[in-house]
């Protein structure tokens, strides 16, 4: 977004002008005044300054007028109104709100890279808490919408991650076959955001990694040792990720390390409420709960 810091009133752009070039005019004038006119000097002195105070002080209400006019543009763009209904998305219809403003946005500015993965995001976000039935064409409008993101800018990572988020989630509620077959695009897309900006989503390319090596038969590529090194690596960078820490706890199950998954679920419990990602740590840890009751309620 460019910033217009224009001076609004242009009486105003006419007067800080003229007090300028007298200010300029009087100091030199100060220069050239004898030691004996004493009060002549005085005088100038001070008609110097107060010009000069009068320039600063005008410009700088004319700067923050022109910072209140692009803030104004900012709180009114459809970014940030969806967005702000996406801050309330443990309300689904927030969600969906701020996804009807995002469509809108790109129906009227189709290259609307910061649009267009936010749409992927916010799919991805409501597609997890709808049946597999209704899930399934938003993870598909999740993915279309991060492909064209990626396509606009391909130096970014919102574009390819969120596109493998979808693909990832979509892999799990369809059939073994149809998410076979989407494996190696959601490691294609996670690999390229390791490489543009590994720790976007808080190391959240290589939990999606370890995750899907953790899913996957042992004949198409899964291996939850592998899935445990890359989660370990993600935990240790961002230790109170709730989502890491359930993602970990299942691999630590797969391979018979039950204390140790018990103790990162009941970690996951005592989490500080998370600023940023408060519905997500909700929902992890009520899938903690559901964890702790089903396979250590000894």
């Amino acid at each position: 977004m460019k910033v217009n810091l224009r001076i609004v009133n242009p009486e105003l752009t006419r007067e800080i002008a003229i007090t300028y070039h007298q200010a300029i005019s009087q100091m030199a004038t100060t220069k050239r005044a004898t030691r004996g006119d004493a009060h002549r000097m005085k005088e100038l002195t001070w008609r110097t300054w107060r010009g000069w105070v009068v320039f600063l002080l005008a410009g700088t209400a004319s700067l923050a007028s022109g910072l209140a006019l692009a803030t104004s543009s900012v709180l009114s763009s459809p970014i940030y109104r969806a967005d702000n209904y996406y801050q309330g998305r443990r309300k689904l219809e927030n969600v969906r709100k701020g996804l009807s403003i995002l469509k809108g946005e790109v129906a009227h500015h189709p290259n609307d890279y910061e649009a267009w993965w936010r749409i992927s995001e916010y799919d991805c976000y409501l597609a997890r808490h709808l049946a597999d039935r209704q899930a399934k064409p938003i993870f598909e409008e999740g993915i279309a919408a991060g492909r064209k993101a990626e396509n606009l800018n391909p130096k970014r990572p919102e574009g390819y991650f969120w596109t493998g988020a979808n693909e990832g989630l979509l892999a799990e509620a369809s059939n073994l076959i149809s998410g076979l077959r989407m494996v190696a695009s959601v490691r294609n897309e996670m690999q390229k955001v390791m490489k543009l900006a590994p720790e976007y989503q808080q190391y959240g390319a290589e939990r999606i990694l370890g995750r899907l090596y953790f899913r996957l038969p042992f004949f198409a590529g899964g291996n939850k040792l592998l899935s445990i090194h890359l989660l370990e690596n993600c935990l240790k960078r961002y230790p109170d990720n709730s989502l890491t820490l359930l993602y970990l706890a299942d691999s630590y199950r797969a391979v018979g390390r039950r204390e140790d998954a018990r103790k990162l679920l009941e970690r996951m419990l005592k989490l500080c409420p998370d600023p940023i990602y408060g519905p997500e740590q909700a929902d992890n840890q009520a899938a903690a709960r559901e964890e702790l009751q089903k396979y250590f309620n000894e």
